[in-house]
């Protein structure tokens, strides 16, 4: 018992992070297209890559995490019956 819920509980993590990934990915794509002059100008007055990339970055971990956060039912589930099945 205690294997298949690890099993189910890994899976979901992965499935979850793996759609955190794909938004936050998303989210910085769309940022950078329609920002693309606030880049280039950055670029141009000296900035490396990573200091033009700084902008975008909070923005796309917000998008990315924020409705993982929203689901606190979820975990609250995942983590009662965690403890029923190592308890029991």
């Amino acid at each position: 018992m205690k294997t298949l819920y690890l099993i189910i509980l890994l899976g979901l993590v992965a499935w979850k992070g793996y759609q955190a990934f794909l938004r936050g990915r998303n989210a910085y794509r769309k940022d950078v297209e329609q920002y693309w002059s606030l880049r280039e100008y950055l670029l141009g007055n000296g900035a490396t890559e990573a200091e033009a990339r700084q902008p975008f970055l909070p923005r796309a971990l917000r998008r990315a995490y924020q409705p993982l956060m929203k689901q606190w039912r979820l975990w609250a589930i995942v983590a009662a019956v965690g403890l029923l099945v190592f308890l029991l």
